[in-house]
């Protein structure tokens, strides 16, 4: 239950810099604004996140407080800045707004491995995105290796081709979701799609390799000795079996190294 504002009242604008976007700010903030009863709006723009929000001093206080001491894991605050705000009446509730474009000069996150919990609906035959191989979420993902220019929402990254299905706007939408503005989201239904292919452009019969997909073919074709190029969002990665002589071999007269 939010918690009530104590009056007098009053409203700040508040600005955080850093690597704030992409990463689960604002719904962090929107979570925690509502918990203390806080009233007004967070955003993006150009230069990082901005709040306007209207509560007495302590609960001012205790909002950047809990925010520095509760952002994203992928989160990293330079600085903080507050001003005075409007001096209108104070809105009903706390919202996420829609991003302002204005000047750029703040920062987007690294890309970031697969976390725990994406992984785990990747194996689980019963989750939605069941090997779903481009799996994300606000606390994994690509980010830098996408975008276009910032604010950095969907509209600006190379995702904005793929239109959100409605399991995955659902998800996009919903401030409670940790999906939510995870701008790479996809899925098996509207995202992009993995293909394997040989060098010399030959057909490959997947049924010979695997009952599954693409990805278990490329893991009968190491079993078998081969070396896989891997094309990611920043490069290609090279793979074999390690524990195969021939298969280092072959990978090592490719590169042109003998150790």
């Amino acid at each position: 239950m939010s918690a009530a504002l104590q009056f007098p009242i009053r409203c700040e604008r508040i600005r955080f810099r850093g690597i704030v976007q992409g990463v689960g700010f604002r719904p962090t903030v929107w979570r925690i604004a509502n918990a203390l009863g806080v009233r007004g709006h967070v955003g993006n723009d150009g230069e990082g996140v901005f709040i306007e929000a209207w509560a007495d001093t302590g609960t001012l206080q205790s909002l950047i407080d809990r925010i520095w001491r509760e952002a994203p894991p992928l989160a990293r605050i330079e600085n903080v800045q507050r001003a005075p705000g409007a001096t209108s009446e104070p809105p009903p509730d706390f919202r996420i707004v829609i991003s302002a474009v204005t000047a750029a000069r703040t920062h987007v996150a690294p890309d970031a491995a697969v976390c725990s919990s994406c992984a785990e609906e990747v194996l689980d035959p019963f989750a939605r995105r069941f090997r779903y191989p481009f799996t994300n979420c606000t606390h994994c993902g690509p980010r830098l290796s996408i975008v276009e220019r910032v604010p950095y929402d969907r509209a600006h990254t190379t995702m904005a081709r793929f239109g959100l299905c409605p399991a995955c706007a659902a998800e996009y939408s919903d401030p409670t979701d940790r999906r939510f503005h995870a701008q790479p989201i996809a899925c098996h239904v509207c995202g992009p799609r993995l293909s394997l292919a040989r060098t010399d452009e030959r057909a490959i019969a997947l049924d010979a390799l695997t009952f599954l997909d693409e990805a278990d073919a490329a893991c009968t074709l190491l079993q078998k000795g081969h070396v896989i190029a891997i094309q990611g969002i920043g490069g290609y990665q090279l793979a074999c079996d390690a524990t195969s002589s021939a298969a280092v071999a072959r990978m090592r007269l490719g590169k042109h190294r003998d150790r």
